[in-house]
């Protein structure tokens, strides 16, 4: 049994955090791509890694609440930008992931990816 993320925000986490949590047979780390977020929409920004491991959220229910300003910040950027192409990196139009991979990103390469206004 394993649990694995691919960034989804801190409400999605923390259910993986308790699921984690109580399968005795979680053979694997949970896995998460958490830490590429730079936002979150739960009060308080994104849930904080201590040692390389989250804690599972101690609150009523799943533990966060959802900041209203920042769910309707990110609901208005998606509908200016529309959906994200997951698989796709927008500093590099054009590129898609392979398997096996021989395409890696060139660490040096600094640049932001411009979000449209």
């Amino acid at each position: 049994m394993a649990v694995h993320s691919s960034g989804e925000l801190g409400i999605q986490l923390a259910t993986m955090l308790h699921l984690g949590a109580v399968i005795p047979n979680l053979t694997f780390a949970a896995d998460a791509h958490y830490h590429h977020l730079t936002g979150d929409v739960i009060e308080g920004g994104p849930l904080r890694y201590q040692d390389g491991t989250i804690a599972v959220p101690t609150g009523p229910g799943l533990g966060v609440k959802l900041d209203r300003d920042k769910l309707r910040e990110y609901s208005e950027l998606y509908k200016r930008l529309g959906n994200y192409p997951y698989d796709q990196d927008p500093a590099r139009p054009g590129w898609t992931p392979l398997v096996p991979n021989d395409r890696w990103a060139d660490p040096t390469d600094d640049r932001a990816p411009r979000i449209p206004c």
